[in-house]
């Protein structure tokens, strides 16, 4: 089982050009004001994938001048409020991630949060029904890490709609129309300890497992499945914008 950082709790929200509030009498203006804005990656406990993909994706995109103004933020579905981040993602992050390593802290998913949203990630198809659940009207716009990818990956990412003005939005659209076009993702197979020359499928090709429960081996190999499905997205969104 994955340690999580011991800390102070301090709930954190990353921007991709400074902190996006939402509190006070000001929140229900907040929300419309910044609604579609807003990239949220969702896993279960939100110590392990979905920050990882939220800085990973937050960096990604920092230099992309369509997304001025757009946040990344993460939560998850079944979270207990206020838990530090795993060990093994603050070790990857290093030293260029460790502030936001140590600030970030748990959160549960919330319907505000996700219809504020203009594209919402999730570590697997159980996060992604959670979503579904909470607000059926963000389907649509809600993938899992994988399948987004694979979606992205499977030709140009262009406007389909003039009408569409932001660039999350917009990203969801096209790839939400390839569903069903376009076939699983392939998952590189996990090794056993005696069959180091054989491969053979493991798990839902549309999932990133959670690994804290699988060791240490399948702990990493959850992580570098994140930064995979991240790459590719960012290629796309980057490609999206030429």
């Amino acid at each position: 089982m994955c340690r999580p950082v011991v800390g102070p709790v301090a709930p954190c929200m990353v921007s991709l050009f400074g902190p996006l509030r939402l509190g006070g009498t000001e929140r229900r203006a907040v929300l419309d004001e910044h609604r579609g804005l807003n990239l949220l990656v969702v896993c279960a406990a939100n110590v392990c994938r979905s920050p990882l993909a939220e800085y990973l994706l937050a960096k990604g995109v920092e230099s992309l001048p369509e997304f001025e103004g757009h946040s990344v933020s993460s939560a998850g579905g079944t979270a207990q409020a206020g838990s530090g981040i795993c060990v093994r993602v603050g070790e990857r992050l290093g030293v260029d991630g460790a502030d936001f390593a140590a600030a970030h802290r748990s959160r549960m998913l919330t319907i505000d949060e996700v219809r504020r949203s203009g594209l919402v990630l999730t570590a697997s198809k159980a996060e992604r029904a959670a979503v579904a659940r909470l607000d059926p009207s963000a389907r649509s716009r809600t993938f899992t890490l994988r399948e987004a990818a694979s979606l992205a990956a499977a030709g140009p990412v262009g406007i389909p709609d003039p009408t569409i003005d932001r660039p999350l939005e917009a990203f969801a659209a096209v790839i939400h129309a390839r569903r069903g076009l376009t076939a699983p993702p392939p998952r590189e197979a996990k090794q056993g300890f005696f069959r180091r020359s054989k491969r053979t499928p493991v798990g839902d090709p549309l999932d990133i497992a959670d690994g804290h429960v699988l060791g240490t081996r399948p702990h990493l190999h959850t992580l570098d499945e994140v930064a995979e499905a991240v790459d590719v997205l960012i290629g796309a969104l980057r490609a999206s914008q030429e």
